[in-house]
């Protein structure tokens, strides 16, 4: 297995595993809310379409994030193909029913779903599925913003810590295992804030 590192506007990296068995399409996505342009860029810049293209595949995971985590009404109306937390569907798998299945199966007391966003107690993580039917994508959307949790960090005592990255791997890791299972048509993209790239880089490398 092989790490594939593509370069992407604004020194975004995505990172797609490489395997030779066909269904392991897993790749990871850093999006970032406020966007930076540097246009005398000495760099080699992509064309105008691949900027496009990239912006939007960005623009997407963003929108993504913001119906999943924070619960955007607005976000979720411009992504009508993706089922995020209890959208209403007569086909499985949607993502409640992928977040309470990784919660079983990672076997850990400090893990609880709600809604298809997983949690840990004590920790800010929250790892959000959502299910895009019209791409056949599963995406896992990780999440340690102080907002998206409100006053229960306060309350709790929450904190980014290491752990996390064992978390965030292992949730990917049993993602990964139940798409083989159950639904080998589906991609998997995990996502997130930029700010989060080491995180969301060590779920992807570590979730196979």
């Amino acid at each position: 297995m092989k790490i594939v590192q593509h370069c992407t506007e604004s020194s975004r990296l995505e990172n797609e595993l490489d395997n030779n068995q066909p269904n392991f399409n897993v790749k990871a996505v850093e999006h970032r809310s406020k966007r930076l342009h540097f246009p005398f860029s000495i760099l080699a810049r992509p064309s105008d379409s691949q900027q496009q293209g990239m912006q939007a595949s960005s623009d997407k995971y963003a929108l993504i994030e913001k119906a999943a985590i924070y619960a955007s009404k607005t976000a979720k109306k411009s992504i009508p193909n993706v089922d995020v937390r209890a959208t209403p569907s007569a086909f499985s798998p949607t993502p409640a029913e992928l977040a309470t299945q990784i919660v079983t199966q990672i076997c850990s007391q400090s893990a609880y779903c709600d809604d298809g966003v997983i949690g840990i107690k004590g920790s800010l993580l929250q790892a959000a599925v959502a299910v895009n039917r019209e791409e056949k994508e599963i995406v896992l959307v990780l999440n340690r913003n102080r907002k998206a949790t409100g006053i229960k960090h306060i309350l709790n005592g929450f904190s980014r810590s290491q752990p996390d990255y064992l978390y965030a791997s292992n949730i990917a890791k049993t993602l990964v295992t139940l798409r083989d299972r159950n639904y080998s048509e589906y991609s998997i993209t995990i996502t997130g804030d930029q700010k989060e790239s080491k995180l969301i880089n060590y779920a992807l490398k570590n979730c196979k």
